[in-house]
């Protein structure tokens, strides 16, 4: 009987491949430059007639998404701050999984005796992850000093080193899992070492569980980067100024881009709903990910159960 095309894992993958590509050729693709706004110009009226309007400006052929307050063009900044978004997250996601794999592996494999306990890694566990950051790089990122790469990667090395414990949890546990079955046991019988079992029956048998978790991984820091812009905390520097005062992203990353525009939200609505948009498709994709993953590892688990 033919299985059925898993819908959810293919439209994630063309999602996050979208994401990916409009990342890559995002400044390139930018209908204007980074640096170009208009701050007064004239609009079509309902009666036909042209206006003199200041920003910022409602969708139009001239600007897909409007202008933001200052004349900055929507979809430009989105272009452009595409890439520190996704890169980041990826980056993050992977780094990740590349150290926390490396060190559950090597645990879960260890015998009993050996293996440390999962609690003695978890040392942060009861406090949200992007309390911590925020504390951290509050002082550094708001009117920073320091270039927004700099800052960028600072920020991605605090989410990687915050976030390993939980990846090292996992993969410990299913590495213990799988040793209780009767072809590693049966490995172990006839003298195979730690670095062979987990290279030819952990590693194989863990491969559908690691993407899954990447994507996990993938969300969970895209979640930390929206948490921050609630508080102004924006991924490569924020910008502050004053009467009144407003905060402003640096690099145009998307969930700043949403947090500078919450005054917004009850007239030219537009400013904060393109960026929110963004943000919340990039998210829905990874869930998509996710899904269609758990529910291919579910089928290929199903179809093994009977060997």
């Amino acid at each position: 009987m033919s299985r059925k095309p898993n819908y959810l894992l293919i439209l994630g993958i063309v999602l996050v491949s979208f994401f990916i590509f409009i990342s890559v050729i995002g400044p390139y693709a930018a209908p204007y430059d980074l640096e170009y706004s208009q701050k007064i110009g004239y609009i079509t009226a309902d009666d036909g007639s042209q206006q003199l309007k200041g920003s910022p400006f409602p969708p139009s052929k001239e600007y897909v998404f409007g202008t933001d307050k200052w004349g900055y063009d929507i979809l430009t900044l989105l272009l452009y701050g595409a890439k520190y978004t996704v890169f980041t997250v990826i980056i993050v996601a992977v780094i990740r999984l590349l150290i926390g794999t490396a060190f559950g592996v090597l645990n879960g494999v260890m015998s009993p005796a050996q293996q440390k306990k999962n609690k003695q890694i978890s040392l942060f566990s009861g406090i949200p992850i992007f309390i911590i950051i925020y504390f951290i790089m509050v002082g550094i990122n708001i009117e920073p000093v320091l270039p927004p790469v700099y800052l960028v990667v600072i920020q991605g090395l605090l989410m990687t080193i915050l976030g390993i414990p939980g990846v090292y949890n996992v993969i410990s546990n299913l590495t213990i899992e799988i040793k209780k079955n009767a072809y590693v046991e049966a490995a172990k019988t006839l003298g195979g070492s730690s670095l062979h079992i987990s290279k030819k029956h952990i590693f194989p048998a863990l491969k559908g569980n690691l993407l899954a978790l990447f994507v996990n991984e993938c969300i969970q820091v895209l979640h930390i980067i929206g948490q921050l812009g609630i508080f102004n905390l924006f991924l490569g520097g924020t910008e502050k100024q004053y009467f009144p005062t407003i905060y402003l992203s640096i690099t145009n990353e998307w969930s700043g881009l949403i947090g500078q525009s919450r005054s917004f939200l009850y007239h030219s609505q537009w400013i904060i709903l393109y960026p929110l948009i963004a943000y919340m498709l990039l998210l829905f994709s990874f869930y998509l990910l996710s899904a269609g993953l758990n529910t291919s590892l579910k089928n290929k688990t199903r179809r093994t159960s009977h060997l």
